[in-house]
């Protein structure tokens, strides 16, 4: 009925308007043409496209003839309710993939995309933590496969007394456990913390004697509860500043006889015995003291001895730690992650060189098994050296193609059964364990 009126008021006017037209002189196209515009405006919505996370809901707003129209008027519906569905214009997003909406009303349609995308992903490298009062750990974080600086995270902590947390950084305490959380973008991960009130207490040098040549220097390295301790942290002192002076763990020999270097650190101390020879001849010398390796790395140590290079053949080699770095003529080879001493005696004196080992680059997933439902598209994440690798740049396979196919990273699942996912890149590859359903 109420349609019936509009229709019967549109013509009156129709007709009006086209009178005075005419009474005027003025052309009736004018007026015929802007009320049968209004006429043909039809059914319209805001949007043309919506792209939504899963999970995630939008709201789709109609108009018909220019005017508001209750959602709830209209007859909705939904090509794929695997992807989304729809209740009175409120879209909410199910699983990542494309379809379209559909809104009727008095005979007419509308379309709109809707596109899904997987929800957004916080994560950290830790879940779970055991420290020992007093030490500290580095939490990072990735959103979405990438790596997020920890200064851009909101932390807390669950009991302060416990642990505390500043940009990722987290302090054992006391005795007990601690959650601590990171928050990103409305997101949030826990880590569990768990402080073991008990120390060692043990303060220890890679050096108990030093044999030295006036004008000689030699920096001692300290443990501490079997971690490296910075010489910055700890008091040094020496017995006899004539023979021997220390500053943050480095040593000078300055006239010939025997000094005791002292090492105190949270009540805890170590002795070093320093004896000097009034000559100056003789120094055993490498480039670098300290050096870094990969798994698998080798690096040849080079030697002076009073200035002049040394044949490596001619010096006796030795390791710390075979598991980690073995020595053989100069040559360092990285067996194992971790750190290890390497020394080389020549003609009584001697120089070390600490070689700390890395694990090798890994090329590495967020899920080595993952789950996709028929017809279902799933994006795989590369990390490689713990940075995120374009997908692109690797090499894809499937054992089973019926069941699922891959390119550039992204599955598509076929049939139900399994298959196998590699990707390779740089000499590394990793396998993914697919399951369709």
């Amino acid at each position: 009925m109420n349609q019936m009126k509009r229709r019967i008021f549109q013509t009156l006017t129709l007709a009006l308007a086209t009178t005075c037209a005419v009474h005027f002189g003025l052309p009736t196209s004018t007026y015929a043409q802007t009320t049968v515009q209004a006429q043909a405006e039809g059914l319209k919505a805001n949007v043309n496209v919506v792209n939504l996370k899963t999970g995630k809901t939008a709201t789709v707003k109609l108009t018909y003839n220019g005017q508001a129209l209750d959602a709830s008027r209209a007859t909705w519906s939904v090509n794929n309710t695997g992807i989304a569905t729809v209740n009175k214009g409120v879209v909410t997003a199910k699983s990542p993939g494309m379809t379209y909406l559909y809104a009727k009303y008095n005979g007419k349609t509308v379309s709109i995309k809707v596109s899904v995308s997987d929800p957004d992903k916080l994560t950290s490298s830790e879940t779970k933590v055991t420290m020992k009062k007093g030490k500290e750990q580095t939490i990072t974080l990735r959103y979405n496969g990438k790596a997020l600086e920890s200064k851009k995270g909101t932390w807390t902590t669950s009991n302060s007394s416990v642990a505390t947390v500043s940009k990722g950084v987290i302090t054992a305490k006391s005795n007990g456990t601690a959650i601590i959380r990171a928050t990103y973008a409305g997101l949030t991960v826990s880590i569990e913390v768990t402080v073991d009130g008990t120390s060692s207490g043990k303060l220890e040098a890679n050096e108990s004697e030093l044999n030295l040549d006036k004008g000689d220097k030699k920096t001692i390295k300290l443990r501490y509860d079997d971690e490296s301790l910075a010489g910055s942290k700890a008091t040094w002192s020496t017995s006899k500043s004539s023979v021997a002076t220390v500053d943050d763990g480095v040593v000078t020999a300055k006239g010939k006889g025997t000094a005791i270097i002292t090492a105190k650190y949270k009540g805890y101390e170590v002795e070093i015995e320093v004896n000097v020879d009034g000559s100056s001849s003789g120094k055993l010398e490498v480039k670098d003291d300290e050096i870094s390796l990969k798994k698998g790395e080798k690096e040849t140590i080079k030697l002076t001895y009073d200035g002049k290079s040394v044949s490596a053949s001619s010096a006796t080699w030795s390791t710390s730690k075979s598991s980690v770095a073995t020595v053989s003529k100069g040559v360092v080879t990285a067996k194992g992650k971790g750190s290890a001493i390497i020394t080389a005696k020549y003609k009584g004196y001697e120089v070390e060189v600490e070689v700390t080992v890395k694990d090798s680059n890994q090329l590495e997933v967020d899920d080595t098994s993952i789950t996709i439902k028929k017809g279902k598209k799933e994006t795989i994440d590369l990390y490689y050296d713990d940075k995120f690798l374009t997908a692109s740049k690797a090499t894809w396979s499937t054992s089973n193609s019926s069941v699922a196919t891959v390119n550039k990273g992204v599955v598509t699942a076929k049939k139900k059964g399994t298959a196998t996912i590699t990707a390779k890149y740089k000499d590394e590859s990793v396998k993914i364990k697919v399951t369709v359903n």
